[in-house]
């Protein structure tokens, strides 16, 4: 049972990274390297609201202020980057992928000009536990699953049931249909990127309430989102989602058998054999 809770978890972090990735490139059809360092802003920034409000308000209330401020800098952040190099750049597609691997570099450096290079460690938010004969469950990784939970069903809303989420679909389905129906590409891609960034941001706070956060993190969970994306179908949400609850439990399982330092190796080539008989991923479509 405690294996099965892990899952749960893990595949909370995984969704969550991978879903901002794929809504990115589902629609832009770009690559943004940087998309791990605003993951990693996210994580200080869950950082820095405690070292302000620590002793002041309660754990989860400085949980909540670290959401809404996290996800809502980094958004504006990734809305800026959107309204300036890839808007400059949008013919460019390798262009745009050097300039923000550069861009990703340059976030490195002065988080650690600023901050140190060393990890930081967050105290737990959400004190308590739930212990049974089988297992125990942290209220904190409770919160997690369950906000990550909230977000997948409200982004799910937004792109099936509001009128500017079925102008982000028509786009990644279609761009060219979507600019004849009158559909502004330039609008549509910049509330992509306010999204798709503001769920680094949240994964970053979320995984840096369990673990440490350092300047580095954002290049592993990079790594991960894009074989995640790439077996799930390049610009599939569906698809990367279940490709992320796959990653999750086959990770899981490694670390539960002692053999978690193969998994990058096996990671990859699950993602080859999947390739080999599905070459647009799981739930791809050819473009």
């Amino acid at each position: 049972m405690q294996i099965l809770v892990n899952m749960i978890s893990l595949s909370a972090f995984y969704v969550s990274f991978a879903l901002g990735l794929a809504l990115i490139f589902g629609v832009m059809r770009t690559i943004n390297l940087a998309h791990g360092e605003f993951y990693m802003l996210g994580g200080y920034v869950l950082w820095l609201v405690v070292v302000v409000l620590k002793g002041i308000v309660p754990g989860p209330a400085i949980f909540m202020v670290a959401l809404v401020v996290g996800c809502s800098t980094v958004g504006l952040l990734g809305l800026l980057l959107q309204l300036s190099l890839f808007r400059v750049l949008r013919s460019q597609p390798f262009a745009i992928l050097m300039a923000t691997l550069g861009l990703s570099y340059i976030i490195q450096v002065l988080v650690m000009q600023f901050i140190g290079p060393m990890g930081r460690s967050v105290p737990t938010l959400f004190r308590g536990f739930i212990r049974t004969e089988t297992m125990i469950i942290p209220y904190q990784r409770l919160a997690v699953a369950g906000l990550v939970f909230v977000a997948i069903t409200v982004l799910w809303i937004f792109l099936t049931r509001t009128k500017p989420g079925r102008t982000v679909r028509a786009v990644a389905q279609n761009p060219r249909g979507a600019i004849l129906q009158g559909i502004s590409l330039a609008r549509v891609s910049a509330m992509t990127m306010l999204i798709g960034t503001g769920l680094a941001a949240f994964s970053g706070i979320l995984i840096g309430s369990i673990n440490s956060v350092h300047p580095f993190m954002g290049t592993d969970a990079l790594w991960r989102a894009f074989i995640i994306i790439i077996v799930g179908g390049v610009g599939s949400i569906p698809g990367a989602a279940i490709a992320a609850v796959l990653f999750a439990v086959l990770d899981t399982s490694l670390n539960a058998t002692g053999m978690g330092h193969l998994a990058p190796m096996i990671d990859a080539l699950l993602m080859l054999g999947v390739l080999s008989f599905f070459p647009h991923g799981l739930m791809g479509t050819r473009e």
